[in-house]
């Protein structure tokens, strides 16, 4: 008979987002493998426990059928497959990837998009380097990653924390969900009219 682990019906979903740290604290302490009623989801807190369950997918499948990730992002992601079907779609992006294309493609890319949006930070006065430097600097690099160049920064924030939060809503909310579809659906057309003009065509 398999020993399921101890349900935990006191935490809410507004603890984790709020105040998350207090809890994993509590938890690694005295529960560190627990089933969270509120999100319908089992808790692992330890390094070395979550170490084995993301070594052991024989055990500990990524193909969760109940995650929220697959509704909101409209597909069966990469994170969520196990075995030949994971490995196909990571070797399909492998050479993009190598230690040469790296080299001679991305580094220089993200070392002029680094140097562009350092150079235009204002002198002399304080400023708040995340809204202003690593916001746009990390979507910029997604921008050109993804061949999306023609989205502006404020729309790859948006469009990432959006899915962020609806691959993460584990208490499946409609108005997250309605985001995460209206993103989808703007990327998609910003996808489709890139294409029409390159004259690429499925």
């Amino acid at each position: 008979m398999t020993k399921l682990a101890p349900i935990d019906d006191t935490i809410t979903l507004a603890d984790l987002t709020n105040d998350p740290f207090p809890i994993y604290r509590r938890l690694r302490r005295d529960a560190p493998v627990v089933r969270v009623a509120s999100m319908g989801r089992t808790l692992v807190t330890r390094a070395a426990d979550t170490k084995y369950v993301k070594d052991n997918p024989k055990l500990f499948s990524s193909d969760d059928p109940k995650t929220p990730m697959t509704r909101a992002f409209q597909a069966h992601t990469l994170m969520r497959k196990d075995g030949a079907d994971h490995m196909r779609e990571r070797m399909a992006m492998a050479p993009a990837f190598a230690p040469k294309v790296i080299k001679e493609k991305w580094v220089p890319a993200y070392e002029r998009i680094a140097e562009e949006y350092v150079a235009r930070l204002p002198h002399g006065e304080v400023v708040d380097l995340f809204p202003m430097l690593a916001g746009p600097y990390a979507a910029r690099g997604l921008a050109v990653l993804l061949g999306m160049e023609e989205a502006t920064d404020t729309q790859m924030q948006r469009w990432s924390q959006t899915l962020i939060d609806g691959a993460g809503n584990f208490g499946l909310r409609d108005d997250l969900f309605a985001a995460s579809d209206s993103a989808n659906a703007e990327m998609n057309a910003l996808l489709d009219t890139a294409r029409a003009s390159s004259g690429y065509a499925q």
